[in-house]
């Protein structure tokens, strides 16, 4: 596939699977033996392939029923595509043990995905989940101040060496 093909498998997975809500096309999408890295300790049947991907998804959509992935920017090269994206719903379930807030997110990452004979076949993703369980509700908002001048210290006395070179 020419790079431009690879780029839109990637932008049309999310459209079809995510935006769609589409679960069952995960096998146009992702190939049988496919490792996703951002599923992290999870038992061996939810590590690889489409029903993998399907599944990890699914927590996300059940969590926030109207769930909207837009691009920010995507690049393909040679088998890699990178995308940047932004999510965006409302937690109107479970999530991650999580009761459903109700509270509106908006959250942005990165996903590198490789693709292989027309289908994803491995995948890492890094998401803001701080920001995440922050909007939820879930984590105390961090207080995030601008940056200060500290003054400047006087260095600490330095003694002479007493060993000789």
């Amino acid at each position: 596939m020419s790079q431009q093909e690879n780029l839109l498998l990637c932008l049309n997975f999310a459209q079809k699977m995510i935006n769609e809500r589409d679960l069952s096309l995960a096998p146009r999408f992702i190939a049988a033996g496919s490792v996703h890295h951002e599923f992290g300790d999870v038992p061996s049947d939810f590590q690889s392939g489409p029903r993998a991907m399907a599944q990890f998804l699914n927590l996300y959509l059940r969590a926030f029923p109207d769930l909207r992935m837009t691009f920010e920017d995507a690049l393909a090269d040679r088998d890699r595509v990178v995308t940047r994206w932004r999510l965006e719903g409302t937690q109107n379930g479970p999530l991650m043990g999580f009761a459903p807030s109700g509270r509106r997110v908006s959250i942005e990452g990165i996903r590198i995905d490789r693709i292989e004979d027309g289908r994803i076949a491995e995948s890492w993703m890094q998401m803001d989940t701080l920001g995440l369980l922050e909007q939820i509700g879930a984590l105390p908002k961090l207080r995030r101040e601008p940056l200060r001048e500290v003054p400047a210290e006087k260095p600490p006395a330095t003694r002479e060496s007493r060993f000789v070179a």
